[in-house]
């Protein structure tokens, strides 16, 4: 769930990307997930779907490294783009501004805080 304005929009990262509708201060929490809403799989329940439904998810979700289950977002968290030197991080399980982001700029956050699967990225 976001804590914050945001909207989808072309990016220059990755084709589309999610950006923030108003100003975010430092340290404010930007989203966490909501497990009333999300899909999670383990890794059988993941293996016993078709593949054209495991790449829909290894795309737009992750396999989440603490839970151990493939984790897929009910809104459009899935439009964050990975950047190493990203503006949100990770604390707690919820997103977090790494620094004061400015409304219409790109939310980015560094994939490898909580995914393991695909290696590291740069």
């Amino acid at each position: 769930m976001f804590h914050v304005k945001t909207s989808v929009k072309p990016s220059p990262i990755h084709g589309l990307g999610l950006f923030a509708d108003q100003n975010i201060k430092k340290g404010e929490i930007i989203y966490e997930p909501d497990p009333a809403l999300d899909l999670l799989l383990t890794q059988d329940e993941f293996n016993q779907l078709p593949p054209t439904e495991r790449s829909h998810i290894s795309h737009y979700g992750y396999f989440d490294k603490k839970l151990k289950k493939w984790h897929l977002a009910h809104d459009d968290i899935r439009f964050c783009n990975h950047k190493k030197a990203s503006n949100l991080t990770l604390k707690d399980g919820k997103l977090i501004a790494k620094k004061d982001i400015k409304k219409g700029e790109e939310l980015t956050q560094d994939y490898n805080e909580f995914e393991e699967l695909r290696g590291e990225l740069k």
